[in-house]
């Protein structure tokens, strides 16, 4: 009996297709964020929330819109291109005067892989420039405490 022609058949060949399109598509998207990471929250509604936020070389800040509008995160502190790890809905991966527009009820991300504050403020009208805006806000970014013996 020949088994080597079950692997010519149209179902067998789509199904080895399928799954070497999943593995490759699994490795390609590398600046999305570890779900091993552990998350920060900064929920924007007509102020942000916290005002400040200290987080840990690697985790995640999501900020959150909670509107029924969008609004845009805009970063005002001046940092390098591999500042962040990861992102979700920013435009030049974490650097000075990125933005995002986030969708009411969505959130956009970063995970920074360097120390440092990082400024931003939220505008509540995405399309106004000199629309309302929320005040400056900070996230400072540092190095984990070592683990003593």
């Amino acid at each position: 009996m020949n088994d080597h022609r079950d692997l010519r058949t149209p179902r067998v060949r789509l199904i080895i297709a399928l799954a070497c399109l999943a593995s490759i598509s699994g490795c390609a998207h590398t600046s999305t964020p570890n779900p091993s990471v552990r998350t920060h929250f900064i929920q924007i509604r007509e102020q942000v929330s916290p005002q400040d936020l200290y987080v840990y070389v690697g985790e995640e800040v999501r900020w959150q819109n909670l509107r029924s509008d969008p609004v845009k995160v805009s970063l005002l502190s001046h940092h390098r291109l591999d500042l962040a790890s990861c992102e979700k809905g920013f435009t030049h991966f974490g650097t000075m005067d990125d933005s995002a527009t986030i969708p009411p009820r969505e959130y956009a991300s970063l995970c920074f892989s360097q120390p440092g504050t990082i400024q931003y403020n939220v505008w509540l009208d995405p399309d106004n420039p000199r629309g309302s805006m929320t005040p400056t806000a900070r996230v400072q970014v540092s190095v984990p405490p070592t683990v003593r013996k």
